[in-house]
């Protein structure tokens, strides 16, 4: 194995904090975990495309929404309905639009800073929410805060 090309080792498929990497640092040879690695990705700038993971999930009805996916695509028939969301892990985001309507609208409801909910009415209409301080944040969009 020592003698082995970097191009003939073994393709990882998931990588952990304690994982090392091989780094040649001013002509030396070292090893870098990959939480070091990381450590210091604080404002960390992005270019091009950023995928926030490759599905995500169809509601087309009434129900719950689904915090395994970071995004919720809304498409509602002419009855519309509400439409909850659970507490969800500090700092997390969740991202929903309503992807068509047969002129029904959806209301979100749920543990909503300042006991408000968040209307979707047209096909088009975002919402971008921030789980915080125990409660969810609507940060950006086009759906009506009421």
């Amino acid at each position: 194995m020592a003698d082995s090309k970097v191009s003939e080792l073994t393709a990882a498929t998931t990588v952990g904090g304690s994982d090392l990497l091989y780094l040649v640092q001013s002509n030396t040879s070292k090893r870098l975990p990959i939480s070091t690695l990381f450590a210091n990705a604080n404002n960390v700038n992005l270019k091009g495309n950023v995928n926030l993971g490759s599905s995500s999930q169809a509601l087309e009805s009434t129900g719950s929404i689904d915090l395994g996916n970071v995004v919720t695509v809304l498409t509602s028939d002419a009855s519309g309905g509400n439409v909850t969301i659970p507490n969800g892990t500090p700092n997390a985001l969740k991202i929903l639009v309503m992807g068509s309507t047969s002129g029904g609208s959806y209301t979100l409801r749920g543990n909503i800073a300042g006991n408000a909910n968040v209307l979707f009415t047209s096909a088009g209409n975002t919402a971008t929410l921030l789980y915080t301080s125990d409660k969810w944040y609507m940060i950006g969009g086009t759906a009506q805060l009421i």
